[in-house]
């Protein structure tokens, strides 16, 4: 039998959305406190250029507000209260308050062009920051421009080749949704050197299935538990 992979990268999803409000900087700092590794987050680019941390494009579900994030300016969106009474942060808000490494879901490509700016005038943030995407074209010029940049091609089906997938855009990891994935996916990507992370098993049943899998990062809306099951 395989041995478990235990040095699993512990990543909490939306700051650990099921113990938290989502993608807000109290769930950051409280799971920050927690002792995982990463934070994840996602960002959207406003009306007049700023990355802002939300998972939707719109405030319907967080804040009860039918608007999207790309028809409001960054004061617009300041002014607004999200339904567990936070503001919506900046990303150079949550970089300014993290001590850890943030993961960052591009959630379109109109965001590339600041995270390349961002970057640009932070070069020490690429040790900061790993990028993450579904348009694997984003990751790929990211790339081109960082290649020191760790970056993770977000996928939610099974390609036939996977380690072809992730090479194609240059990627050091493919950031998977967990449901289907079994040990003999896991093994063929670890053999083309590629990374598979994993997004949102969130009990104990499906979170100890990936540690018994050897998937190199979890992230999850119950860091908690995944640190627990880990002996952290």
């Amino acid at each position: 039998m395989a041995e478990v992979k235990k040095d699993i990268f512990v990543i909490a999803h939306r700051g650990g959305a099921e113990l938290f409000f989502e993608n807000t900087l109290t769930a950051f700092r409280n799971s920050q406190k927690l002792g995982v590794d990463a934070i994840e987050c996602d960002v959207h680019l406003t009306k007049d250029g700023k990355l802002v941390i939300m998972h939707d494009p719109d405030l319907k579900r967080v804040a009860g507000i039918e608007r999207n994030i790309s028809d409001m300016t960054l004061e617009e969106i300041k002014d607004i209260k999200l339904n567990g009474g936070e503001s919506i942060p900046t990303l150079q808000e949550v970089i300014d308050e993290l001590k850890i490494t943030l993961v960052v879901e591009i959630k379109s490509y109109d965001s590339f062009v600041e995270i390349v700016k961002l970057l640009n005038a932070n070069p020490e943030l690429q040790k900061r920051i790993i990028v993450i995407c579904f348009d694997h074209r984003a990751i790929l010029s990211l790339k081109k421009f960082f290649p020191n940049l760790e970056t993770g091609a977000l996928l939610a089906g099974l390609p036939v080749d996977p380690v072809s997938v992730a090479k194609a855009c240059m990627s050091d990891t493919l950031s998977m949704y967990y449901e289907g994935l079994d040990r003999n996916f896991i093994d063929l990507c670890h053999a083309g050197g590629i990374k598979v992370s994993v997004w949102t098993p969130n009990n104990s049943d499906e979170i100890k299935k990936m540690i018994d899998l050897g998937v190199d990062a979890i992230a999850s809306d119950r860091p908690d538990t995944v640190l627990k099951l880990l002996g952290r």
